[in-house]
């Protein structure tokens, strides 16, 4: 079985336009060099599913450790579902959440509706969090046929855009369409849209004026830098000058 010490769960904050605290957190993993992912890929049914009930025991582990029990926020845990069946990976997902005495109406079991995904299995994943009263998450939507069956087949709490779907909107208006199709779809479901948090403040503008307003990430805007190319004098010598950007 794959090396589990340098395992690292990394809690990322998702906040709402205009609101301080974060209102849920990503579990995501970290491992170094992609060796948890790579092991796992090679590794038989049942090895991969006790990795993945390792993986759900740090996620609760660490949520435990940062007090988020306390927050009153959600925790959203991402699930392979290669790793094994709904059932067994959802029993491991109860005994990480009761022995860390974490609530489990506020966990979100998050799957995958990248176009990679089995679709069968994410419908079963569903299908057993339906059953069991659990909220469900979708990442990696990217607006594909999987990402809006998956939409259709349930009502999730919320969905994360991918990264190649969200990014920079300011520069890309066709992809800008795509995101207020999404949010038209989820608002009319009730669904929460969370993106990537922008980095730089025409990404932001654009990313708002699209309607998104839930983010994943810190927001640090960083102001935009002009450089004047025209040499300016002063006391006899030449040099650029550089203002920040309003």
């Amino acid at each position: 079985m794959a090396n589990t010490m340098n395992l690292r769960i990394n809690l990322r904050p998702l906040t709402a336009q205009g609101q301080a605290e974060p209102f849920a957190w990503h579990a995501a993993i970290h491992a170094p060099a992609q060796a948890f992912h790579t092991a796992d890929a090679i590794l038989p049914r049942e090895d991969r599913t006790a990795l993945e009930g390792v993986r759900l025991e740090r996620a609760f582990a660490e949520a435990a450790e940062a007090q988020l029990a306390e927050s009153g926020g959600l925790l959203i845990v991402p699930v392979q579902l290669h790793a094994g069946a709904a059932d067994r990976l959802l029993t491991h997902l109860f005994r990480a959440a009761l022995r860390h005495r974490f609530p489990l109406d506020r966990v979100v079991v998050e799957i995958s509706a990248d176009e990679t995904a089995d679709r069968d299995a994410a419908a079963a994943m569903i299908h057993a969090c339906t059953d069991r009263g659990l909220m469900i998450g979708l990442a990696d939507f990217d607006a594909g046929p999987l990402a809006l069956g998956l939409l259709a087949h349930c009502s999730p709490r919320l969905i994360r855009l991918a990264p190649a779907l969200a990014h920079r909107l300011d520069v890309a208006p066709a992809r800008a369409r795509l995101v207020e199709g999404v949010l038209r779809l989820a608002r009319g479901m009730g669904v929460t849209v969370v993106a990537p948090a922008p980095t730089e403040e025409a990404e932001h503008r654009a990313a708002v004026a699209a309607g998104l307003r839930h983010f994943e990430g810190e927001l640090r805007i960083q102001p935009r830098v002009r450089r004047y190319t025209h040499p300016v004098r002063r006391w006899g010598a030449a040099f650029a000058t550089t203002r920040l950007a309003a």
